[in-house]
């Protein structure tokens, strides 16, 4: 007889798993909905402590999303790192190299080493949102007609927007999560 079958006696039965346990036990099990821990009696006496872990179970898909927002910070970071002729050249910016290391590839590699190793770091999403309004400002410069490479600026506007407000969402969501489950 499995627990879902046995219906210990002056209890209702239910249908669930919870419906064969002793009230105490439910009762225990049901209550880490509201704490994110808690001890259960053990037949032989001894007791069994259980452990929710809510950063990571409340939010279901902005961890995720954060964290793919952390790679592509990454990925932009090397590139003004590592080549930031070539971002001057793709963009039609006029700053000398050492600028657009430090106020795009730096910038961006730190926060994609954050929020690739903690996706729940909200304090860094809105940093990457307040970031994203200096990078809009820019390249809304660079998308003037005496700039030949506008297009690009434009297209890197175009993507920075869509950015945004991804950052924005995941910062206004990831704040709301409780980073010491109490």
């Amino acid at each position: 007889m499995t627990a879902i079958e046995h219906e210990p006696s002056g209890s209702k039965a239910d249908g669930t798993f919870l419906s064969g346990l002793k009230d105490q036990a439910r009762e225990k099990i049901e209550s880490l909905a509201r704490s994110p821990s808690t001890r259960l009696p053990l037949p032989s006496g001894r007791s069994m402590s259980l452990s929710t872990d809510r950063v990571r179970a409340v939010p279901a898909i902005e961890p995720a999303l954060s964290q793919m927002i952390g790679m592509t910070a990454l990925t932009l970071g090397l590139w003004g790192l590592l080549f930031p002729n070539a971002v001057k050249r793709t963009l039609g910016v006029r700053s000398p190299p050492g600028v657009v290391r430090l106020l795009f590839g730096a910038r961006e590699l730190a926060t994609g080493v954050v929020l690739s190793s903690d996706p729940t770091r909200s304090e860094m999403l809105w940093a990457r949102f307040a970031a994203d309004l200096f990078d809009i400002a820019a390249l809304a410069g660079m998308a003037r007609r005496t700039n030949p490479h506008r297009g690009m600026a434009k297209a890197g506007l175009a993507f920075v927007l869509g950015v945004t407000a991804l950052d924005l969402f995941t910062a206004v969501r990831m704040s709301t999560v409780k980073r010491n489950c109490e």
